[in-house]
């Protein structure tokens, strides 16, 4: 089977200003970025990484093909990189994010779209359902109905025409969210009043293709078919696949072991992040004196 294009996203943004309230990552962010990339570049041939001009600064040199781009300053919408890249493919392609890692090959063999797993995590996207909703009239495809989402760690397109819909309902779902944008602040302030962190991306990626799918009827190949968390985990550890899963990609005894083993598997790569690292610390302590 013909290798099919791998590619990658990131914006530093979000990460730098205090994403999901965890202070800056940018230093964290590379080393994992980097090992995600260099993992898939053992497997595959044609890699390519579209990434801003500061995480361009740390990863121009890995062995892959690495576009420089100017993104959109969108904190809140922080996977619009991702929808961005997606966009600019004219081949077959599967899209990794950089907190998953292929310790082995996989061959991504599909024929319209290839999804990560089932999110049956529904309260992901209950209340953004509800939200959305009032507007349905403006989005195409919509389905408010389905209790589960499809999971894009891992999302690829062999069918173009299927991925200009995908990209065509995410911009509409933006444009209402930004349209809207006091209805919608009134909305998320009210969630976190309640306790309840909403993740919008959730939606305008993830349910927005799920709900795609099930309205043009169109089932996608999944990589990880098991359907509960423990099951879903058995089967990754199967094929060599790991998934850090929001927040615990910063955890320490994640980030320590992610730089020990860039360190030892891919030294030349490690001694570039960390010059890299040591070099704008320094930058940063010279304009604080």
């Amino acid at each position: 089977m013909k290798q099919v294009k791998i590619i990658y996203s990131l914006d530093t943004y979000p990460i730098i200003n205090n994403r999901w309230n965890m202070g800056n990552k940018l230093q964290e962010t590379m080393f994992m970025t980097a090992a995600s990339i260099l993992y898939s570049c053992t497997w595959y041939d044609q890699v390519e990484l579209y990434v801003d001009a500061i995480g361009y600064q740390y990863l121009q040199e890995l062995p892959c093909k690495v576009t420089k781009v100017h993104f959109d300053t969108d904190q809140e919408l922080w996977m619009k990189p991702k929808l961005y890249a997606i966009e600019q493919q004219s081949v077959p392609f599967v899209h990794i994010d950089t907190d998953v890692f292929i310790k082995q090959k996989i061959d991504f063999d599909f024929e319209d779209v290839i999804v990560e797993r089932k999110d049956l995590n529904y309260y992901n996207y209950k209340e953004l359902i509800s939200f959305f909703n009032q507007f349905n009239d403006q989005i195409p495809f919509w389905n408010p109905n389905l209790d589960y989402a499809w999971s894009c760690g891992v999302i690829g397109f062999n069918d173009l025409k299927l991925r200009d819909n995908f990209i065509n309902v995410f911009k509409t779902l933006e444009h209402i969210m930004k349209n809207e944008y006091k209805k919608y602040e009134a909305f998320r302030d009210n969630q976190d009043s309640q306790g309840w962190y909403i993740e919008p991306g959730l939606l305008l990626e993830q349910y927005n293709l799920t709900s795609l799918l099930f309205e043009k009827n169109i089932k996608p190949t999944v990589l990880i078919p098991e359907v509960s968390p423990n099951e879903q985990s058995v089967y990754a550890n199967t094929i060599g696949y790991t998934h850090l899963l929001g927040a615990s990609k910063y955890h320490s005894h994640n980030t320590n072991k992610i730089k020990s083993l860039l360190r030892h598997n891919f030294p030349k790569y490690y001694e570039i992040i960390r010059k890299q690292s040591e070099l704008n610390l320094t930058k940063q302590l010279s304009k604080v004196i």
